[in-house]
């Protein structure tokens, strides 16, 4: 039983660390880092620490969310469309949807 001790204070510990890595990454450098750089450009006097960097980190942060999420939403539409393009069909923007015609092709018999 000894050895499961072991084991388990160990797997423990490194979850801990990977935990409190994340953790710290996340809070300290991508949302408070990037509120005290935005804030540090319209004053001179900022808390690192302060409510007003955490406030506009998140909000940063949620901003580039939103932008990445329409950026990814147009990359979509245009790969659909492309797609649609090069198969040969015709994309209906306002149903957003590929349409193929039928074009029946007469042709010419033969005159004896």
């Amino acid at each position: 039983m000894l050895v499961g001790e072991i084991a388990g204070e160990f797997l423990g510990g490194i979850f801990k660390f990977i935990g409190r890595f994340f953790a710290e990454f996340i809070i300290e450098l991508l949302i408070k880092g990037s509120g005290y750089f935005i804030c540090s450009r319209f004053s001179k006097r900022v808390d690192p620490d302060g409510i007003l960097v955490v406030v506009v980190g998140l909000v940063f942060l949620c901003l580039v969310g939103v932008g990445i999420l329409m950026v990814y939403d147009f990359v979509q539409l245009q790969s659909a469309i492309d797609s649609c393009l090069d198969s040969g069909g015709r994309y209906d923007y306002e149903a957003e949807a590929c349409e193929y015609s039928r074009q029946v092709e007469i042709q010419a018999m033969p005159s004896n």
